[in-house]
């Protein structure tokens, strides 16, 4: 555990726009995109219990506190932060920790209000190896997306506000669960939300329809849980994720990349979120029109 591949920098790569041709910037990679980020999800979920990753405490109009999880064993860390403002389409600041506390908090301040924020960290981390009681290294990357509250908000800092996208509309059968996912950025025209979405059954598999590029209002997804088995029963299988990627056209004419975090949730919990004073005759009229979403 001396190192580890980021999958995202190859999907970076094969994102870049080929040479002035700019109408080919938005996904002109769109396939190559959803294998490259399928592996890496499957990456990811692979080592999630084991690497010690950050998760935001609090934030307020300002002010943004995170903290070191699944560090127990982390004798010390260094890590480097790059800020990107989403809002306004560019970077923000360039920051530098170092810690020997694996509980120590870490906080970003002057930050602008009302803003969604972007925090790519780079950080290295020494552990104790149980197995030759000696020290090992692990170099990786994260990035959380997180909205600052407006100015003067009275709301707790403990409330954070970090899911791009989430849960709209759902409509279920015995064997098919259909949901429309939407995302905060759906009116951006230089901020595009790619979703992979997953379906886990406990001990018959996971369905996996075709990652989607969130298009005007929402994007709709179909898991057909018959490719698990034809006896299979929707309410067999326990949870649903969604996993939203952004792909950003800053000021500067550069992109960038960012993974947001899943929005996960039960059966019953989206099917509570999709039907809950919401029509589900647009979602059953718009249901053969899927395909054409990935196009």
């Amino acid at each position: 555990l001396s190192s580890r591949v980021d999958p995202l920098s190859s999907l970076e790569f094969l994102c870049r726009p080929m040479s002035n041709r700019s109408h080919l910037r938005p996904f002109r990679c769109a396939m190559a995109a959803d294998l490259l980020i399928l592996l890496c999800i499957s990456l990811l979920c692979l080592s999630e219990a084991a690497v010690p990753k950050f998760e935001p405490v609090s934030v307020t109009d300002q002010s943004l506190v995170i903290k070191l999880i699944n560090g127990e064993v982390v004798s010390h860390l260094d890590m480097a932060v790059h800020i990107f403002d989403l809002t306004n389409l560019e970077e923000f600041r360039k920051l530098e920790f170092k810690s020997n506390d694996r509980d120590e908090l870490f906080s970003f301040d002057g930050l602008t209000p009302d803003t969604w924020f972007v925090f790519r960290i780079h950080y290295r981390v020494l552990f104790h190896n149980a197995t030759d009681s000696g020290e090992k290294d692990l170099v990786t990357k994260q990035e959380l997306v997180v909205h600052t509250k407006p100015e003067g908000s009275r709301t707790l800092p403990t409330k954070i506000e970090d899911i791009v996208a989430s849960v709209e509309e759902t409509f279920t059968t015995t064997q098919n669960l259909y949901v429309s996912v939407k995302s905060v950025f759906s009116d951006s025209k230089n901020i595009i939300t790619v979703v992979v979405p997953e379906l886990r059954c406990p001990g018959r598999g996971i369905v996996k329809p075709l990652a989607q590029q969130i298009k005007g209002a929402h994007a709709r997804f179909h898991f057909d849980i018959t490719s698990l088995g034809e006896e299979i029963d929707l309410f067999e299988c326990k949870t649903v994720c969604f996993f939203p990627f952004l792909r950003v056209q800053m000021k500067n004419r550069t992109s960038e990349t960012f993974r947001a975090r899943e929005w996960c949730g039960s059966i019953t919990r989206v099917i509570e979120i999709g039907t809950n004073g919401s029509p589900t005759l647009p979602l059953l009229m718009s249901i053969a029109a899927v395909p054409l979403l990935l196009m």
